[in-house]
């Protein structure tokens, strides 16, 4: 999911993803952060959006049967 603040011309993206298998992660240049899903991320002190990117996660929540049918 994405969302445009178009006053600063800012973008937030949010990727859910369902792993199928283990991975061993290898430490990135640009180091990845793995959030259980059940985290609160309306919590304005950890994360930044104002919320926004609750919202998303609690959309996907509702959609997550559709998203992933396997």
């Amino acid at each position: 999911m994405d969302f445009t603040w178009y006053p600063i011309d800012m973008k937030m993206y949010v990727y859910i993803g369902k792993l199928k298998n283990h991975v061993n992660l290898v430490r990135e240049i640009h180091e990845l952060l793995w959030i259980d899903i059940n985290e609160n991320f309306f919590d304005y002190e950890k994360y930044a959006g104002e919320g926004n990117i609750g919202h998303m996660v609690e959309i996907y929540k509702q959609q997550r049967n559709f998203i992933f049918k396997d």
